[in-house]
């Protein structure tokens, strides 16, 4: 009977083995690299790890959230974190919801100025089986407020720390790493005044002269001069230009096409004879 068990238990490490060396060697054979773009690599099979898109707004915080379409025989996965470190900063790395329970969450920053953070989540226990998608991680980046608007990628790359979901016996699976992207919305025009003094030739404040502020659309608003030539505008939105005219019964004015970016309060207008 102990011939028996040990025979039995040689048989059975024997068998894991060729396992492992069968499956590592189908996984090269299946490895494909996408050509549009070569930081994302597809291996055939239906597991999937991928960052999921979102939508980001200038000067605030945006959380990209990493998910695992789940088998239910995962209990470890690694990866690096692609972005662009000029739009995105101050990474802050956090199990997601979906890791198993006891997961733990180490990180190699060694790179993370150049906008790369590797990853590994190492557990015990395995994933839930999807659906829904497991959500292995999140990061929490800072936007950077000059950020340019539209889509930034955040990709799953292979350095430094390399694309791997493995099983409870250490054999490496079948996964599809996907890209994700953050779109930048545009930033929010500000609401600001402008304003200035409409005088004669001699340097007088002109009462009852009609300025127009005019914006790129054709959009005309009217304000009339103060017994001192005073006029404002309020609510004028930022990043636009406006021409400025002034028409009076006496005096001829040079009109003005100004870039508004903050508020006016000399924008000044002089009569001609």
């Amino acid at each position: 009977m102990k011939l028996i068990r040990i025979f039995t238990n040689v048989n059975r490490l024997a068998l894991l083995s060729l396992v492992f060396v069968l499956g590592f060697a189908a996984l090269i054979v299946n490895t494909v690299q996408t050509s549009a773009n070569p930081t994302t690599t597809t291996f055939v099979g239906g597991r999937t790890l991928r960052v999921v898109s979102t939508d980001a707004t200038p000067g605030e915080q945006v959380t990209v959230s990493i998910e695992l379409d789940s088998q239910g025989d995962e209990v470890a996965a690694s990866f690096t974190v692609d972005f662009e470190p000029e739009i995105f900063s101050n990474p802050v790395f956090t199990l997601g919801s979906g890791a198993p329970a006891g997961a733990a969450l180490s990180l190699n920053v060694n790179q993370v100025a150049a906008g790369r953070v590797g990853i590994l989540v190492d557990a015990t226990n395995s994933f839930t089986m999807s659906p829904p998608n497991q959500q292995v991680i999140t990061v929490t980046f800072d936007v950077a407020p000059g950020a340019p608007s539209g889509p930034t990628p955040i990709t799953l790359v292979s350095s430094p720390t390399p694309l791997s979901v493995s099983s409870p016996f250490g054999s490496l699976l079948q996964t599809t790493y996907m890209f994700g992207t953050v779109t930048i919305a545009e930033p929010a025009a500000q609401l600001v005044t402008v304003g200035g003094r409409v005088t004669t030739p001699g340097g007088q404040g002109l009462r009852n002269a009609l300025v127009r502020l005019i914006d790129s659309n054709n959009v005309r608003r009217t304000a009339t001069t103060s017994s001192f030539g005073l006029y404002t505008f309020n609510n004028v939105e930022t990043g636009s230009s406006y021409t400025i005219t002034v028409s009076s019964r006496r005096y001829r004015f040079s009109s003005q096409v100004v870039q508004i970016t903050d508020n006016v309060s000399n924008l000044d207008f002089v009569g001609l004879e």
